[in-house]
């Protein structure tokens, strides 16, 4: 029969196994690309249904009248009609892309829409009085500014596995599909014509840039690699226009959503790792209970000593 000093033993290896393999998870999961955003998987096809009052893909919903007449959209609304009043779709969207590229140069902004400090309207402020914006600024801008006049529009980022590199887009609905739009390279893109995202994975072949009218552009498009090797994500709404709900909780960034079918999928790794660290940390919260209640009940079960008592001294009594 096992003693409960060996008990005791075995649960205090057991919690030590458990926390170090909860750390070794937690290091790994931190190493993977995208670990501080909520990643998830959709099979659901991306509707081409008319997405005017708003379109959903997975679990993100974007509410596009509701972005149509939020007051705090108010300077995008303004800037668009100022500078493009009465274009729509493509062409809306290919008017606020030279808009942009003229306004202010290319290169690293202080904030991106990934950061939680991001404010929407004062970097939009910002970069229209020359703050440099790279892709994904100009994309999060885009997005916001047709969004904001009731024209359905997302950020669509093109995510290497490796968590490098990768370039991310604008889809448009034009009428009758959705298109890409790169508004850093002032094009629309496509293989033999302007495709949406998931067209763009899915079709081989080099991608090539098209102007608003469709027709095709001189040169070569020099991120065709970029978008050739990466995943479809879309990035909730909530990210680059803080209007409606937030679909990520803390301490996710924010939640993306990688759309279609593909044989491996970036997230699963990471969804692995998070539910093999929550087991490892119940384990060792049980055994961390069970060391502690083991303990508690073997002092219960030692016999408590009573003090033993002092010898007498036997006076002796004698005769001076």
């Amino acid at each position: 029969m096992n003693s409960p000093r060996a008990k005791i033993r075995r649960l205090r290896l057991r919690l030590f196994l458990s926390f170090a393999l909860a750390l070794a998870v937690l290091a790994v999961m931190k190493a993977l690309p995208y670990a501080s955003f909520l990643m998830v998987d959709t099979d659901v096809g991306i509707a081409v249904s008319d997405p005017s009052h708003g379109f959903s893909i997975g679990p993100l919903r974007w509410d596009v009248e509701k972005f149509s007449s939020a007051p705090e959209l108010a300077p995008f609304r303004r800037y668009f009609f100022e500078t493009c009043k009465g274009k729509t779709g493509a062409h809306a969207a290919m008017c606020l892309s030279r808009a942009f590229d003229h306004a202010f140069p290319a290169g690293r902004p202080q904030h991106e829409f990934l950061e939680r400090r991001f404010d929407p309207a004062a970097d939009f402020e910002a970069h229209l009085l020359g703050q440099p914006g790279h892709c994904v600024n100009r994309c999060a801008m885009l997005a916001t500014s047709l969004l904001s006049v009731g024209i359905p529009a997302r950020v669509v980022s093109f995510s290497p596995r490796s968590g490098r590199g990768g370039h991310t887009l604008v889809e448009v609905w034009t009428g009758a599909d959705w298109t890409a739009v790169d508004p850093t390279e002032l094009g629309l893109v496509g293989s033999f014509r302007p495709n949406s995202a998931r067209e763009l994975r899915m079709t081989p072949g080099v991608l090539r840039l098209f102007t608003r009218e469709g027709r095709l552009r001189q040169g070569s498009y020099l991120l065709s690699d970029s978008v050739a090797r990466g995943e479809v994500v879309y990035p909730e709404p909530w990210l680059y226009t803080r209007i409606g709900p937030r679909f990520s909780f803390w301490p996710f960034r924010g939640k993306f959503v990688q759309a279609g079918m593909y044989n491996w999928r970036f997230s699963t790794p990471l969804l692995l790792c998070r539910v093999a660290f929550v087991i490892s940390a119940l384990a060792c919260l049980y055994f961390l209970v069970g060391l502690l209640f083991t303990k508690s009940r073997v002092r219960a079960a030692e016999p408590k000593l009573s003090p033993e008592p002092e010898p007498e001294t036997e006076l002796a009594l004698g005769a001076s």
